[in-house]
């Protein structure tokens, strides 16, 4: 495709008709139709006449024009302006002069009456009506029919004087006008298409160079983002697995610890059960022995006669046997008593010492020393308080706490 250059050329045929071209895309295509137009008029006269006429054959110097132009197509875009005006000035001697002296615009109104001449007569006739018509001359010689016969139709062409040919020459007359105005705007329109074209490529170049920034800027922008954001969800992944690792670990000690603490939160209702119960035994063996107690007082401060008799060595020995029973029997019962107790207590202790171990183990990590005192202290013997010397199971809470704290603060 011809691009839109700036050029400054005038054509001009043989019947003074100029023809102005300010872009050279517009000089190509008018040169491109004037070929073919000729071109098929040149093939019609040969087609009769074996001759050729220099006027018909003028389509010549637009092919040599056209292939010219076409030629320069891979070296137009290092060419500035003034170097293609030097171009076409070139050719103002092997092209444009020939065409002043030969060319016939194909928009007069005698193309297609010369044309019709060559095709109903000959060349001669042609010659001569083209001579009167264009060179405003007559060149008769004697007994030449054919040139009187052309200058004839070139009279009649141009001087008829009939309303039918005053019509028609007008209406010819306005036809030029508007072919010369189709062509005028047709070159404007050109310079027009390629000032916009012009625009609309410095435009496309600014959007592409604007568009190119900006994709650049977004793709630094979003590898930073998601550089951040793999770091970010690196950091937010490690973290996660440690808590998940840390809740394993404390579902772990959970499960091993589930069973031992509703086994001493059992024992610790049983135990608790247990002490009721003693203590109701004991509180009515005590109930019952000061009743017995307090009747044989009495009937004794009476001086009534009783049937146990502390006078006699028999009764006392009896009386002390019956009182040592009845001693024996409260201080078991005081002692199982006290052991229930004691054992809820000490399963109570235990089984708020299991949940504290896994509180502590979600919250924090335990060592293994502080694991060991731990699960020792869960794990150790019960005592049941109804042996002498007998002491309870210390539970280390305040030295497993001291252990996590000083943990956490190391780390």
């Amino acid at each position: 495709m011809i691009p839109d250059r700036n050029i400054k050329i005038t054509l001009t045929d043989i019947s003074g008709f100029r023809k102005e071209f300010t872009n050279l895309r517009s000089l190509y295509d008018f040169a491109q139709k004037e070929r073919d137009l000729w071109k098929a008029q040149s093939e019609t006269v040969k087609a009769k006449h074996k001759i050729n006429d220099t006027t018909v054959n003028s389509f010549t110097y637009f092919n040599i024009l056209t292939t010219r132009i076409e030629g320069w197509l891979d070296q137009l875009e290092q060419w500035d302006d003034n170097t293609l005006q030097q171009q076409l000035n070139t050719l103002q001697q092997q092209i444009f002069t020939p065409l002043k002296q030969h060319w016939l615009w194909s928009g007069h109104a005698s193309v297609q009456p010369f044309v019709q001449c060559f095709l109903e007569y000959n060349p001669n006739v042609a010659k001569a009506f083209l001579d009167l018509v264009i060179r405003n001359k007559v060149t008769m010689s004697q007994n030449n029919i054919d040139a009187f016969n052309g200058a004839l139709l070139g009279y009649e062409f141009l001087n008829q004087a009939s309303d039918i040919t005053r019509r028609r020459n007008g209406e010819k007359v306005s036809l030029g006008h508007l072919r010369n105005a189709f062509a005028d705007s047709k070159s404007e329109l050109f310079t027009e298409v390629s000032e916009l074209k012009n625009s609309f490529q410095e435009w496309e170049a600014d959007t592409k160079d604007a568009s190119t920034k900006m994709n650049r800027v977004n793709k630094k922008l979003n590898a930073r983002t998601i550089r951040q954001q793999n770091k970010l969800f690196k950091s937010e992944l490690e973290t996660w697995r440690n808590e998940v690792s840390d809740l394993e670990k404390t579902y772990e000690e959970k499960l091993r610890l589930k069973k031992p603490a509703e086994y001493w939160k059992s024992a610790a209702e049983r135990y608790k059960n247990q002490g009721v119960l003693a203590a109701m035994l004991l509180a009515i063996v005590c109930v019952v022995a000061l009743v017995i107690g307090i009747d044989f007082f009495q009937g004794w401060l009476s001086a009534q006669e009783l049937k146990l008799q502390l006078n006699t060595l028999q009764g006392a020995i009896l009386f002390g046997s019956i009182a040592a029973i009845f001693t024996f029997i409260v201080k078991v019962l005081a002692k199982v008593t006290f052991s229930s107790f004691h054992l809820m207590r000490d399963a109570e202790e235990r089984e708020q010492l299991t949940y504290l171990y896994l509180s502590l183990t979600h919250d924090s990590e335990i060592d293994k020393e502080s694991r060991n005192i731990v699960l020792q202290a869960l794990f150790s013997r019960s005592e049941t308080g109804l042996l002498n010397q007998e002491q309870g199971p210390k539970m280390p809470m305040a030295e497993m706490v001291g252990m996590v704290t000083k943990g956490n603060k190391n780390g």
